[in-house]
């Protein structure tokens, strides 16, 4: 792993990432970095059940108190340890270090806990996480299953050693290590038909430091060892295999990684049973606040299966998972989209052709599916020249077998745009997306989709969101913790997406801090160099420990010429930051931002000379910043005032023309050292600005990537007006 190459290879490796050779000070390694939560075992917890499962991180879990948990109907406890014999107490003093701060404690990388799941729970996955006395962990996923649960255990690695299950079941366990293979046994009547659904590569997705991924696969055999079927990458990596068996008897399930690869992390849940499994709607997009009939696509299905989606009014609008009845009992988890806008239907026919399209209005839904290779649908709409409109398609995020590709035609059948991938909330998927379309004439054009590699079925279904352009932005949080101890400041990072002509300033606000913490709000400046501003969250001397998600929401004015002004919001999404393979740094969307309040760590205090920086034009500036070290910490200490990785910001707050004076500052802390300084200096031409909020941090190595941040309080800055030439 990158991060414990040695200093010279790790300086090969920067010039090779296309970074200017310099040294690089290798991880301090702190023995005070929050969790990072690996695995959780067994995987998966059952509706209206409690049951205890092992979580594995790296980094101690030890003393952890409380266990969050995103969404409603499960809730989880740390398991106390074991009373072990306790050896005689020393005097408080020589347990513990300067102003509170603990020696080093044994490593705890394991953790007993409880999942309680209600009755009335939602299946699916669920973000979680663990408080301890050094913060917040990162995001761990559950399971939430229906069928009892079957745990792996002992030497099931061949036929022979399969171990029994009874059907319907959740089958958790691990592909542990090379060469393994899980098997279990189990039992059906002739002409029963199951449903084999594997979480597995799925459940690696929030992992900050998986530096492989599992690639699962199962096969299906008789008893003799006959393979029947077997099922590969379906949801992304993880397999999905339905199978009906002619003749009763003993059946068997093999588990492993593709590569025969294996990791004691690689955990998996397969849900088996015989319900309907649902895998689409059609159509795909309903209206919160009506019931909504819509046809099923899937596996041990009734002819013509359908189903009432009814979403309450104040649904999240967007992708979601439902469960409705189908039958007697609820489906598996499956994916709508919530919209306010008019639906349109595609409509038996001919619409292969812009001849043939069927006709749209802007703003709306369209709902259709490519119903057989080589298939294509067009729709056809009137715009005027210089009409701005968008076209969003949603298939593959909500697991549609289609990887679309969009063209916009017009009326001589012509492309005069086209898409195909796009990126939502830094992922990159499959869906296309169009945006801010311009119609380069008055006139009728076409809107045509097609499967990428002409394939074509009833999976394949999808939703196009039309839209006329109008100004909004989203946000966005980086990261998803922010970790404080009683009298120390975090931070942490919101950026401003902005969309469709929107470039005004975004005034930011928290809401659900924990008792004791106290949020300074930057703003997202509209001309600024980069679309971030910083939150500095102060915890008081006397703050409880303790933890809270926090929301984050920001609200704008966009300026309409001879118009009353466009009242805009958006609520923040928090993403988690993750060590990729190579030395990179990522973002995953998740579901909660947890502020903590814990022990002491490695710095107690960062104090920076002035609270207010008044800049001016062509001037330069020196913050001088002193730490205060905890007890026995010697470790390397880097300054600065972007959060940045291999020189790449992530979090950058300063106005344009504003920059740090690399040669004029003093920014690594080595040893016993606790002084430093940064210069920051403004371009001869630097636009005026008043108390820009910006963070003056110090950071600590956890890894090549990861890093705990502590900061001084806030600190504002400005920049003068240009003086005016005499």
């Amino acid at each position: 792993m990158l991060m414990k190459l040695s200093q010279k290879c790790r300086i090969v490796v920067l010039a090779c990432l296309g970074v200017a050779a310099q040294v690089v000070p290798a991880p301090a390694q702190t023995n005070n970095s929050y969790p990072m939560l690996m695995s959780v075992r067994p995987a998966a917890a059952v509706i209206g059940q409690t049951t205890e499962h092992e979580l594995s991180a790296r980094y101690s879990l030890e003393g952890a108190t409380q266990v969050l948990v995103a969404g409603e109907g499960v809730s989880g406890e740390v398991v106390p340890p074991l009373e072990e014999k306790k050896p005689e107490e020393k005097p408080e003093a020589e347990k513990r270090g300067k102003r509170g701060r603990r020696g080093k404690k044994p490593d705890q990388p394991k953790l007993k806990m409880k999942f309680t799941v209600a009755a009335d729970a939602v299946p699916g996955v669920r973000d979680f996480r663990v408080i301890t006395p050094k913060g917040a962990s990162t995001v761990g996923q559950l399971v939430v299953a229906r069928d009892g649960l079957f745990v792996e255990t002992g030497d099931n690695n061949t036929a022979a050693k399969a171990q029994m299950i009874g059907i319907p079941a959740t089958v958790c366990g691990a592909i542990e290590a090379a060469e393994d293979l899980d098997y279990f046994k189990f039992h059906v009547e002739a002409g029963q038909g199951l449903v084999f659904h594997v979480r597995s590569q799925r459940l690696l997705n929030r992992l900050h430091d998986m530096q492989s991924r599992v690639d699962p696969m199962i096969t299906l055999k008789s008893a003799a060892g006959m393979t029947l079927a077997a099922s590969d990458n379906y949801y992304a990596g993880d397999p999905l295999l339905a199978y009906t068996f002619e003749q009763a008897g003993d059946y068997l399930l093999e588990v492993r990684d593709v590569r025969y690869q294996g990791n004691a992390d690689w955990t998996y849940s397969i849900e088996i049973n015989n319900r309907p499994f649902v895998t689409q709607a059609d159509p795909p997009a309903v209206r919160p606040g009506i019931e909504s009939r819509v046809a099923l696509v899937g596996f041990n299905l009734p002819a013509d299966a359908t189903a009432v989606v009814n979403l309450p009014a104040d649904a999240k609008r967007g992708l979601c998972w439902v469960s409705p009845l189908v039958g007697a009992s609820h489906a598996n988890e499956f994916a709508v989209l919530a919209t306010d806008l008019p639906l349109v239907t595609e409509v038996a026919g001919d619409n292969n052709t812009v001849a043939g399209a069927l006709p749209i209005a802007a703003p709306c839904v369209i709902c259709g599916r490519i119903e057989s290779p080589s298939d294509q649908d067009c729709f056809s709409f009137t715009a005027k020249a210089g009409e701005k409109l968008s076209f969003d398609v949603v298939a593959r995020r909500g697991w549609s077998g289609l990887d679309p590709f969009l063209r916009i035609l017009n009326a001589q059948g012509a492309a005069v745009s086209e898409a195909d991938d796009s990126t939502h909330e830094r992922i990159l998927n499959a869906d296309s997306w169009l945006e801010n379309w311009t119609a380069p004439a008055d006139g009728t054009y076409a809107i045509e989709i097609r499967d990428l590699h002409l394939r074509g079925g009833k999976e394949f279904v999808y939703a196009i969101e039309v839209t006329r352009s109008v100004p909004y932005f989203t946000l966005e949080l980086d990261t998803d913790k922010t970790l404080l101890a009683p009298g120390t400041n975090g931070v942490f990072y919101v950026r401003a997406v902005r969309k469709n002509g929107f470039v005004g300033e975004v005034a930011l606000a928290v809401e659900g801090l924990p008792p004791g913490v106290t949020a300074f709000c930057g703003r997202i400046l509209a001309n600024g160099r980069y679309p971030d501003a910083c939150i500095i969250l102060q915890a008081a001397g006397d703050a409880p420990p303790g933890a809270a998600n926090i929301r984050v929401t920001g609200t704008a004015l966009h300026v309409v010429e001879g118009g009353e002004p466009l009242r805009l919001s958006a609520v923040a999404q928090p993403l988690q930051e993750y060590y990729s393979p190579g030395g990179g740094r990522g973002n995953y969307p998740v579901e909660l931002h947890t502020v903590s309040v814990a022990e002491p760590m490695d710095i107690l205090s960062v104090k920076a000379s002035a609270a207010a920086i008044d800049l001016k034009p062509g001037g330069t500036q020196r913050i001088d910043v002193t730490i205060e070290r905890a007890e026995g910490f010697k470790g390397n200490v880097t300054l600065d005032v972007l959060y940045q990785h291999i020189e790449q910001p992530y979090g950058h707050s300063l106005p344009k023309g504003v920059s740090i004076d690399g040669a004029a500052s003093k920014t690594l802390l080595s040893g016993d050292e606790s002084q430093g300084f940064l210069t920051l200096k403004a371009d001869a031409d630097a636009p005026a600005i008043e108390r820009q909020l910006i963070p003056v941090m110090a950071h600590v190595s956890i890894n090549f990537v990861m890093k705990l941040t502590f900061v001084a309080e806030p600190v504002y800055l400005s920049v003068a007006m240009p003086a005016k030439a005499p």
